[in-house]
């Protein structure tokens, strides 16, 4: 069985660099940014006593209300497990290695975003 470790909200926005300086305000820190493998913020991660979501540059126009569910991610000991886990319960799932900042990842839709 994989061990869940633990899960981060991911929130869009068209402008990370006002949304981050926005949550530096309230105290947050930004502990981690796409700027450490790329030219571009374009990714973010907030911290604040124990608490750490995620922030992702969105197009405007990929953030009409029906396209704006919030993705979440889970952090496990063992994503092999897992992914073969949710292939065996019938999940789409798409397995993707290799990204810049090192992490090994998969995706899947919930119901509510299918619909």
């Amino acid at each position: 069985m994989t061990n869940f470790k633990f899960i981060a909200p991911v929130l869009h926005a068209v402008d990370l660099k006002t949304e981050v300086e926005f949550f530096e305000k309230l105290g947050f820190e930004m502990v981690y940014s796409s700027l450490q493998y790329s030219d571009t913020l374009d990714y973010a991660v907030m911290h604040r006593e124990g608490v750490t979501f995620h922030i992702q540059f969105q197009f405007e126009k990929d953030m009409p209300p029906e396209n704006a569910a919030l993705q979440t991610k889970i952090w496990v000991n063992d994503l092999d497990i897992l992914h073969k886990e949710f292939e065996e319960a019938g999940f789409e799932i798409k397995r993707r290695n290799n990204i810049p900042w090192g992490a090994h990842e998969f995706g899947f839709y919930t119901l509510i975003t299918m619909q």
